[in-house]
């Protein structure tokens, strides 16, 4: 543990600011948990005890995840939970296990922790501080981000089922340690941060305070960049949506003809904003260009895919699509007297009265190919697979169509057609599929 002496920032300047974000926050937001994310360092140290002050009537949860890295993590653990306790405050320790020692797969470990705990109208209170937010601004300009990741971490943001606020992003680290020498805070210091090989480590250590040695504090000027990029942001979603409209008829497919009778500087910004308006996954220019060639140049018979993230990108007849990712196969399923059943990727409706009793007997089953019948109205028997051609089923749709047996006899392909010889079509009987789209997964 370590106090670390420095006497220029008053503590209640820390107060008076992290006290007027959490007002504003709360004119636009309904909290009904707090929930403190508490490593035991510095600035989670002041975050704990700034939110055990001035929301004190407010239920609080503190939250320690250990990421078990590092022999004294377990004493980490400890010591957070005789902090919590010690302003008499419920706490939790979640034990998970990153990938590897990065930084990147320590971080995403942390997250999914935070996302398993949080439930409607929790806010997660993170300590970023602004010499974080330059550190992450300088990073990713390295990385070559654009628009939204130059604009670095925000304030708040929907997070899990709830939100997640930073109160004290406006404060220098050197306000943090004057505040937390004004209240006598022991705080970990993990030796992991001393570590130069880690990238935002050697940015804290050896080019942010050079920066700041010949800019005074740059940290200000990082954060108004911040705004304006976040300005600017606004206003070409504003553009984007025009383009949007024009090229859409529905949420989740994009006409190509349209989109390719745009500018070209405009094409692929429309691409980053329909996918991360539709699915909140943030595509780099490798990943849009790769769009760009695999998908929307090819060959008119084609069917390639794009995977990102459980969402795929289609495309058929001159149109992209957006689909959730089909994961797994379906079992056979009785159809019984049900009028709707989920099979994971779509519902199947029943409509009108059951035929005759043998249809109680009727089972689904997936596509496997060579399957034939005789639909009602027509002379001879067919193919499935031709029968979704002449449909307009997408390929992808196709793959996964679920097909009505009774017996080793199929009697109807829902959505498609009845088979003769069931009776089916003189009762109005009906049966209907609607795959899954991504409104159903939101």
């Amino acid at each position: 543990m370590r106090r670390k002496p420095h006497n220029h920032f008053p503590l209640n300047e820390c107060e008076r600011s992290f006290s007027a974000l959490i007002s504003s926050f709360l004119k636009n937001n309904d909290v009904d948990r707090w929930v403190i994310a508490h490593s035991g360092g510095l600035d989670s140290q002041l975050l704990l005890h700034l939110a055990a002050k001035h929301l004190a009537d407010r239920e609080l949860l503190v939250v320690h995840v250990n990421h078990q890295l590092h022999p004294k993590s377990g004493a980490w653990a400890e010591f957070s939970q005789r902090e919590a306790e010690r302003l008499g405050l419920s706490h939790k320790v979640s034990c998970v296990v990153p990938e590897s020692s990065s930084e990147a797969h320590a971080r995403d470990a942390r997250y999914a922790a935070f996302t398993s705990l949080l439930r409607e109208n929790d806010c997660l209170l993170m300590g970023h501080h602004a010499d974080d937010q330059a550190e992450t601004i300088l990073f990713r300009m390295i990385r070559g981000s654009g628009i939204r990741g130059l604009q670095g971490m925000p304030f708040s943001r929907q997070f899990a089922q709830g939100q997640l606020l930073r109160p004290l992003l406006n404060l220098e680290r050197s306000e943090l340690e004057g505040a937390v020498q004004n209240l006598g805070l022991a705080y970990i210091d993990d030796p992991s941060n001393s570590l130069d090989h880690y990238d935002r480590n050697y940015l804290r250590h050896h080019v942010l305070p050079r920066i700041k040695e010949r800019w005074g504090s740059v940290t200000q000027r990082f954060q108004q960049n911040a705004q304006l990029l976040s300005q600017t942001e606004l206003l070409l979603k504003h553009y984007l949506q025009a383009d949007l409209d024009s090229c859409s008829e529905g949420d989740d497919c994009l006409d190509i003809r349209a989109w390719l009778s745009l500018p070209d500087i405009r094409q692929p910004e429309l691409l980053r904003f329909w996918v991360a308006l539709r699915t909140g996954v943030t595509l780099n220019q490798k990943q849009v260009s790769s769009i760009s060639s695999d998908l929307i140049m090819a060959q008119d018979d084609a069917t390639p895919v794009f995977k990102r993230k459980g969402v795929e990108i289609r495309r058929f007849q001159n149109q992209l699509y957006l689909v959730p990712e089909v994961v797994g196969n379906m079992s056979d399923i009785d159809l019984g007297l049900s009028d709707e059943l989920n099979l994971g990727d779509g519902l199947l409706s029943v409509t009108g009265k059951i035929p005759s009793e043998k249809w109680v007997n009727a089972v689904v089953k997936r596509r496997k190919g060579g399957e034939r019948c005789r639909p009602v109205g027509k002379s001879g028997t067919v193919t499935v697979k031709k029968l979704l051609q002449e449909a307009s089923i997408p390929p992808w749709q196709r793959e996964h169509w679920p097909l009505i047996f009774i017996g080793e006899e199929l009697v109807a392909v829902p959505g498609v057609c009845l088979c003769q010889g069931f009776d089916a079509e003189k009762s109005g009987f009906s049966l209907l599929w609607r795959p899954f789209s991504l409104s159903d997964n939101s």
